[in-house]
């Protein structure tokens, strides 16, 4: 499974990709803001951590609707999870900072089948 994290910032970020890695999914790239994550899901991931309020605002929710209508699964990453509001229709994972290994492999388990197999994540 590839995987892209918006998120502009670097520990959250290195956390991030660490977590995924360590689960055996590849990250591919890491986006700041909203241009740059569409930029980055030309390279046709499956999985984005998004991030709220990346460095060009609270437009996490707007960069997830766009990623999840090109058909690229979304899991919200973020400190604030009661910001979420409206944005929760996605039915769209939350996951709370900091980031908690475990809870982001059992985010990753329903993605696992539809990603292309169990082979593709450590996920347990």
């Amino acid at each position: 499974m590839k995987a892209i994290i918006v998120e502009d910032e670097l520990l959250a970020a290195v956390h991030a990709e660490a977590a995924l890695e360590s689960l055996g999914v590849e990250v591919i790239g890491t986006a700041e803001d909203s241009a740059g994550a569409l930029e980055l899901a030309r390279r046709q991931p499956q999985l984005a951590l998004v991030d709220l309020n990346p460095r060009d605002g609270f437009t996490g929710p707007d960069v997830a609707a766009q990623l999840a209508r090109i058909g690229i699964n979304v899991m919200f990453v973020t400190a604030n999870p009661a910001e979420l509001g409206p944005a929760a229709r996605l039915a769209a994972p939350v996951l709370e900072k900091p980031l908690e290994e475990q809870r982001l492999a059992e985010a990753l388990s329903p993605l696992i089948g539809r990603a292309g197999g169990a082979g593709d994540c450590n996920c347990t």
